[in-house]
This record gives C-alpha cells, sequence and structure tokens, in this order.
C-alpha cells in the first residue's frame, strides 16, 4: 500500500496535480516544471513477479528543506505562480552539462604619452582593470538558451559635466552604467538575455533581455575604443526578433532609450533593424551588413555626450535623430582586413551636439545661432597572424576619421599599431598599441594638436 501511495503520489506530482503547496514545492523546486529522477516503471521478467510495477529510487527534496526554502520566498505560494525563480536541485545532478562557464582578466598599464586629451574611448587610467569578467552559458531545452556576463573595469570614468571646453569624456559609459549619472566603478550586470530558437526546425529567433544591439560590429573592452565604436556602441535591454538561414541574417529590435526628452521623466522607445550575410571560412571569409537606427541617443556614448550638453536644460535631448552602419570583413588565412562606416541621417539639434563643439559656447549655453553637428566616423584596420618563438601572434595598423564630431569628444583622425602575443599559452596575451590622434582645428571645436598614447596589456582567459 505504501509503495502504491509512492507511485500515485509520484505520478501527480509529474503531472502537476499535486494542489498542496508544499508538495507541489518538493516537486517543482527546480524550474517548477522538470522532474528528474522522479519515477519510472518497468516490467521485471527476471523475477517472480512478472508484470508487476516495480519503482525506481524516487528522489525527494525533504519536507524541511522545502518549508525552508518557502520562507525565503524562494518557491511560488501555489501552484499558479508565473515563472517562479529556479533553485538548485538535489534531484538534478546533470545540471553542469547544460551550464557552459568562460571568463577572462584584461589588465592595461603604462598609458604613456598625452594622458589629457579627452577623448571619448580611451582610457587614461595608469592602471586599471578592463576588464574582469565572468560569462555564464546555460541550455535549458533544445529551444531555450541563456547566457549573462558579469563584468568589473575600473578604467576612466567621469561625472558627466559640461565645462566651457565642452563635455568631458570617459571611456565608456555603458561598461560603467554612468549615462546620465556619478556613478562608481562597480560590478555591472552587462549582459542578461534568454535565446528562444532551434534552428534545426526554423530559421527564426527571439532574444529578449540586456545586450550588446546589432548595430555595426566592434570588439567589446578593446584597449582603445575606435571611432565608429564610439557612435555604435547600444548596450540596453530588448526584445529581439531575428532570423539566420544560409548565411543572411537579420533582426529587428525593440529597447527604451538611456535618456530621455528635455523636460521629460520617461524614456522614450528606440528600435533598431540590421541585415547581413555572413559565410566564415579560415580560407576565404567574409561578412557584410548595414544597420539602421531609429534615434542615435540609443548610442551610450551618444547618450553620454548630448545630456552633458543639456546640463543647464536638467539633461535629456531635443530633438531625435537616426542614424545608419555599415560593417564589412574579409580574411583569407592569417590575414584580415575591417571597415567599419556610421553616421547620423539628419542634423542634431544644436542645442544636443553643436556642429563646432565648445565654440559654439556662450559662457554655459549653446549660441542660438549655432548649427547642429551630423557626424559620422570611418575606420580601416588590416591585420596578420604568425606563429614564431613556438607562439600564436598577431599585428595590426589601422587608420580611423570623422567629420562634425568635435562634440562628441572626438580625434579628427586617428592612426593606431598594435602587437600581441600568446606569451605563456594560448589562455594568456600580451599586447602593446599606439595611438596617434589629430585633434580638429580650434576653430572646429578641436584644439588642434597631435596626441600619443601607448597602452600595455596582460590578459588571461579561460572556457
Amino acid at each position: 500500500m505504501t509503495m502504491k501511495l509512492k507511485i500515485i503520489v509520484a505520478s501527480m506530482s509529474m503531472l502537476g496535480l499535486a494542489s498542496c503547496p508544499v508538495i507541489a514545492a518538493t516537486a517543482k523546486h527546480k524550474h517548477h516544471h522538470k522532474k528528474h529522477h522522479a519515477m519510472a516503471v518497468h516490467q521485471d521478467y527476471k523475477n517472480d513477479y512478472k508484470n508487476e510495477i516495480a519503482p525506481l529510487e524516487v528522489c525527494t527534496i525533504s519536507h524541511t528543506s522545502a518549508i525552508m526554502s518557502a520562507s525565503t520566498q524562494s518557491l511560488p505560494v501555489n501552484m499558479g505562480s508565473m515563472n517562479p525563480r529556479s533553485m538548485p536541485n538535489p534531484c538534478n545532478p546533470g545540471w553542469f552539462n547544460r551550464i557552459q562557464l568562460s571568463g577572462g582578466i584584461n589588465v592595461d598599464f603604462g598609458k604613456w604619452g598625452n594622458r589629457n586629451a579627452n577623448y571619448m574611448g580611451e582610457n587614461y587610467q595608469r592602471i586599471s582593470l578592463n576588464d574582469a569578467y565572468l560569462n555564464i552559458g546555460a541550455t535549458v531545452t533544445d529551444w531555450a538558451k541563456a547566457f549573462a556576463s558579469i563584468s568589473y573595469n575600473s578604467a576612466t570614468i567621469n561625472a558627466p559635466e559640461l565645462t566651457t571646453l565642452g563635455p568631458v569624456a570617459e571611456y565608456s559609459p555603458a561598461y560603467s552604467n554612468n549615462v546620465s549619472s556619478g556613478s562608481s566603478n562597480v560590478l555591472q550586470l552587462e549582459q542578461a538575455y534568454a535565446t528562444f530558437a532551434n534552428f534545426d526546425v526554423s530559421p527564426v529567433y527571439l532574444q529578449v533581455g540586456k545586450e550588446f544591439q546589432d548595430f555595426s560590429r566592434y570588439t567589446i573592452h578593446p584597449i582603445t575604443r575606435s571611432l565608429t565604436q564610439v557612435m555604435s556602441e547600444t548596450l540596453a535591454t530588448s526584445a529581439k526578433l531575428g532570423f539566420i538561414m544560409n548565411g543572411f541574417n537579420g533582426a529587428v529590435s525593440v529597447f527604451d532609450d538611456p535618456i530621455s526628452k528635455v523636460g521629460a521623466t520617461a524614456t522614450t522607445t528606440n528600435y533598431s533593424a540590421t541585415l547581413g550575410y555572413d559565410m566564415p571560412s579560415d580560407q576565404l571569409g567574409y561578412d557584410l551588413g548595414i544597420a539602421y537606427l531609429y534615434n542615435l541617443v540609443g548610442v551610450n556614448d551618444v547618450a553620454y555626450i548630448v545630456n552633458q550638453w543639456n546640463a543647464t536644460a536638467g539633461g535629456g535631448y531635443n530633438t531625435r535623430v537616426a542614424g545608419g552602419a555599415f560593417y564589412g570583413d574579409i580574411n583569407s588565412g592569417p590575414f584580415v582586413l575591417s571597415a567599419r562606416y556610421t553616421q547620423a541621417l539628419q542634423r542634431f539639434n544644436q542645442n544636443d551636439l553643436p556642429k563646432y563643439g565648445y565654440t559654439n559656447l556662450v559662457g554655459a549655453v549653446v549660441s542660438p545661432t549655432a548649427t547642429g553637428a551630423k557626424p559620422w566616423a570611418a575606420g580601416l584596420q588590416a591585420a596578420y597572424g604568425f606563429a614564431g618563438w613556438n607562439r600564436n601572434q598577431n599585428v595590426y595598423v589601422g587608420y580611423q576619421a570623422s567629420r562634425e564630431a568635435a562634440a562628441l569628444d572626438m580625434p579628427k583622425g586617428r592612426w593606431l599599431v598594435g602587437y600581441g602575443i600568446d606569451a605563456f599559452g594560448k589562455d594568456t596575451n600580451v599586447g602593446l598599441e599606439w595611438d596617434h590622434d589629430q585633434g580638429y582645428s580650434s576653430g572646429n571645436g578641436g584644439n588642434g594638436k597631435s596626441t600619443n598614447l601607448v597602452t600595455l596589456r596582460a590578459g588571461v582567459n579561460f572556457g
């Protein structure tokens, strides 16, 4: 009788019929929808009781454990709870087969040269973590996957303010969550999103959560962020619907802007669209893509700067300006060539982004006769990878340019040269980069000077 009762209760649990909160909690402790090793029946034809149902070992969570979890609000109050939280489950010993971990640490130091050029995307800290991160991936089902990235960086961060020379620049307001406030460098949940897709069945996918939007392409946490990255990097919590089929890919994404309109408290809704073609190959691979952004203040750096230009009005932006981006890469063996271009498709309101930067200021206010900027940025970079001294190595050289972007705290042009080597094995790297910047002329909102910044990076990664 006791055995039959156990079978009935376990079967009811698997069918979701148990109504008592504690019994339900016991059956639903992990994701509250999955039962592992709960009960199985089979016919044992090797014993004397043929056709008698014999239970396998039942794994249950103790009554006291269930009550303790419920007392900390870690379990649903009733069976009708929507998406209850996941808790560790001793009945699911195979969890590690569905979890993937990776991470790393990048330390930038040296910063020889001009450490006060005030350019967005440059890190002026003598020594900094850029960054320390942990990536967590999970395969939930054949149709659902999850990803989260926890990051800490101590690269240059400033309290936004409008000075007589225009806004104050920093390395990245996205990484430090400093778009509109005087945040400090703290541990950030940089990305966290779920993907619902099964490409063996359908080319369509849905992603929801916080992620970098598909507006151009760039490297996360580089030594120095490129001029096109400053105008493109968009980190936001979004809903994205896309497809991938035979190399063709595209997506539309909806998210909230990081700042609101001047005088408003609620943020505005933004969206992006992208279309591309990717054909990866070690011998000859390439990709091409175009992207559209409904409002460029969705770009974290742009929002950070525009918010400062409107500091006397309490922050925010006045007028929506759309943006477009193009990217392309081609690789043949060890050679890689990359091109990037991002542009504002209309002129900014002069209060949001004046064409000639601080030269358009009258005191701390933009002159009413000023013209709004229509900035663009472009970049071309070539790289070559090779093996020497039993170590993988690479060298790269690039040139970047911008126009009408002095108000964004960007140089007019930049040459860069870099070198990296896997110094202590394939999961360690030491790199050196030299950036040579040419500022806008004084009449166009710059200082007209050439500046240099040399950075040494040491990094390790795992996973």
